[in-house]
């Protein structure tokens, strides 16, 4: 998980990055906090990675937050959750919020554990799309099956044998279909923060991935690579196949 926040008061940005930190450190789950003071900083950020959460501040010293979360939603394919964090309480500014595309609305002060909660729901609800899960904890995409239990992979219900790192990259590009996804952001989550590799390591499993699941639009899915960025994987049209 990579959360974004946006906010000029280095006080309030300490305090959001330990709000959203501890559930996670708690429960040993991968989270990684990326802190910005300006709208420049924040927004040539987001040209370079991918986010699963942005938080942002109204007010801000070379622009709004609301121009910002605007920008998110016209510039990017699939923006991140948002998250609107501001002293404003006006019926007006919620509705202007909510209306330009915020996920929700915290009021500062705020509650450490009602903002965690808050994140945590908007990140939920922005990766459902497209899922099916049944009882036995199976993540079912068209001709795909993952049994996240076991940590393995079915193909037209045949098992694929794959390599952890295979499993965990095949796991992040199917939970999300039609996001494009930094070389950065991919890396973290397959392979550590404290792991560097060459671009081409990441390429060669995205091509090993191709050939054992069918990740080509003839079996219904096609990877695209996007100069400068990463990948995104994406269900084929028929006329592809």
């Amino acid at each position: 998980m990579h959360i974004a926040i946006l906010d000029d008061d280095p006080a309030m940005r300490e305090q959001a990055h330990q709000a959203l930190a501890d559930p996670w450190r708690q429960q040993n789950l991968s989270l990684k906090i990326s802190t910005f003071s300006q709208v420049s900083e924040f927004t040539a950020a987001a040209m370079r990675d991918t986010f699963d959460l942005a938080i942002l501040d109204w007010e801000l010293p070379d622009g709004s937050g609301l121009n910002v979360l605007r920008w998110l939603r016209s510039y990017l394919d699939t923006p991140p959750p948002i998250i609107m964090l501001t002293v404003r309480t006006g019926e007006q500014d919620v509705v202007a919020a909510l209306a330009s595309g915020a996920d929700d609305f915290v009021n500062k002060p705020f509650r450490p554990r009602e903002l965690a909660a808050r994140a945590m729901v908007a990140m939920r609800r922005g990766k459902n799309g497209g899922r099916e899960r049944d009882a036995e904890n199976n993540l079912t995409l068209g001709n795909i099956r993952f049994d996240t239990q076991r940590q393995c992979i079915y193909r037209d219900d045949h098992p694929v044998k794959l390599t952890y790192q295979e499993y965990r990259l095949a796991f992040l590009l199917f939970t999300h279909i039609g996001k494009p996804l930094a070389r950065s952001y991919l890396y973290d989550y397959v392979w550590g923060r404290d792991e560097r590799f060459s671009s081409r390591t990441l390429d060669v499993h995205i091509y090993r991935l191709r050939q054992k699941l069918g990740l080509t639009p003839d079996h219904g899915w096609r990877v695209n690579a996007i100069y400068g960025y990463g990948y995104r994987l994406q269900e084929a049209l028929e006329s592809e196949a």
